[in-house]
């Protein structure tokens, strides 16, 4: 099955109804070496990815600097 749809002014692409029941809320663009590809995609519990990001450990980039106290109280100034 192939379909020819327009996009409109804004960027954004009408899927009709038909397919948009079977496909689902959520879809998701792929690019692939012959083109795009649409397909369908699962909701996400915005809380539950919140909490997982929350509770994960930061990104280390490299090894905290210790600065010495002399140092840290040039951050303290204010004038």
């Amino acid at each position: 099955m192939e379909l020819r749809l327009r996009m409109d002014s804004k960027g954004r692409v009408c899927i009709p109804l038909e397919l948009r029941e079977e496909i689902g809320d959520v879809v998701i663009l792929k690019r692939t070496p012959e083109g795009f590809v649409i397909v369908p995609g699962k909701r996400v519990d915005f809380m539950e990815e919140f909490r997982k990001t929350i509770a994960s450990d930061p990104p280390r980039t490299g090894e905290p600097e210790n600065w010495p106290p002399s140092r840290m109280k040039t951050v303290w100034r204010t004038s």
